[in-house]
């Protein structure tokens, strides 16, 4: 005799409200299933976009690498690469990336439009902090800076070949006037350093603060010329170094003696003392003001972005006073606690 199994069967016939509980189930898993991945790229472009407009606080820049000229088929373009590079170590404000060093770790080559990716490999590979690729297309030189840590664009021009000329003759003149333009469009000379004797970034002397700031092989740079020390921020929807550039003085001061590659500066006001440190960024005004008279009228591509004084800048002498307080009081609780010691 054969026993039947019907009697074991869960089926939609047995338990008609099991099915119907079973489809819900499904459809809620497939409904939660779908607003959860909605929500991931809704956070995902989100994220994008935040990304894209976030302010970036720029710090000091020293190290640079200049790749060959991309598109240029001219007898010139060895020349022009040679002074892009002559032109940003003359004042020793940059170590540029020799040939030498480039063909030996594997990239020197010219280069074009770079990804973030690859700025970020490159400049890794090179040590440097920033990348500079030109390029021809269409009668048109351009030239693109990276930011080597996280591969956004620095700085970018464009400038339209004379047609009358021939591409060769051009070439060495456009390129160092568009190098040029970029060394301008970085919104500081200097960069302060802390004296090896001292061991500090500020001294004190006679009731006054002195800084150390490396200005290279500058010689324009005199007594008595004022310094800023400033924080340059931007967007990330541009170039950093573009009209969306903020700088803010967060300290000033003047040149009282000029040593070599070096300048002391008085510090005269100031945001905060934690703002004097090493690789600070400091500005020369009667520097900038002979860096666009000497390249704003060849190249007015350069921008200049908005300037601001930090409106929490006070004079050095009042961190004195605020000092004198603290201690004063520091002193006063010390005594009344030695007091009440010998009271018992």
């Amino acid at each position: 005799m054969v026993r039947s199994n019907s009697s074991l069967c869960l089926g939609p016939a047995k338990f008609p409200g099991l099915a119907l509980k079973t489809a819900s189930l499904v459809l809620t898993y497939n409904s939660m299933k779908y607003f959860i991945r909605s929500l991931q790229w809704v956070l995902l472009f989100s994220m994008l976009s935040i990304t894209a407009h976030a302010e970036v606080k720029h710090s000091l820049l020293r190290r640079v690498a200049v790749f060959p000229i991309a598109e240029a088929n001219v007898s010139t373009s060895e020349e022009a690469w040679w002074q892009m590079r002559e032109n940003l170590t003359k004042d020793q404000r940059f170590f540029v990336a020799s040939r030498r060093f480039m063909i030996n770790r594997g990239v020197f080559q010219p280069r074009k439009v770079l990804k973030p990716a690859d700025v970020i490999i490159l400049a890794k590979i090179l040590d440097a902090q920033a990348l500079v690729v030109s390029y021809l297309q269409d009668r048109k030189f351009m030239m693109k800076v990276y930011d080597g840590e996280n591969g956004y664009l620095l700085w970018e021009t464009t400038t339209e070949l004379h047609p009358a000329i021939s591409v060769a003759d051009q070439l060495i003149r456009v390129s160092t006037q568009m190098i040029n333009s970029f060394v301008l469009a970085i919104p500081y000379q200097g960069f302060q350093v802390i004296d090896e004797l001292v061991g500090k970034p500020v001294r004190e002397q006679d009731q006054k603060k002195y800084a150390d700031v490396f200005i290279g092989n500058n010689r324009k740079i005199e007594v008595g010329d004022s310094a800023q020390w400033v924080e340059v921020t931007s967007d990330l929807g541009k170039a950093f170094f573009s009209d969306s550039t903020r700088v803010t003085v967060i300290a000033e001061g003047q040149v009282v003696e000029v040593k070599g590659d070096r300048a002391v500066i008085e510090i005269e006001k100031m945001r905060d003392m934690d703002d004097l440190k090493e690789n600070a960024l400091v500005r020369f005004p009667s520097e900038v003001r002979r860096l666009k008279d000497l390249y704003v009228s060849e190249d007015r591509s350069s921008n200049l972005g908005a300037e601001y004084l930090s409106g929490e800048i006070k004079d050095a002498a009042d961190f004195n006073k605020d000092h004198d307080k603290t201690s004063t009081a520091l002193a006063w609780i010390v005594n009344m606690a030695g007091f009440i010691l010998l009271a018992f």
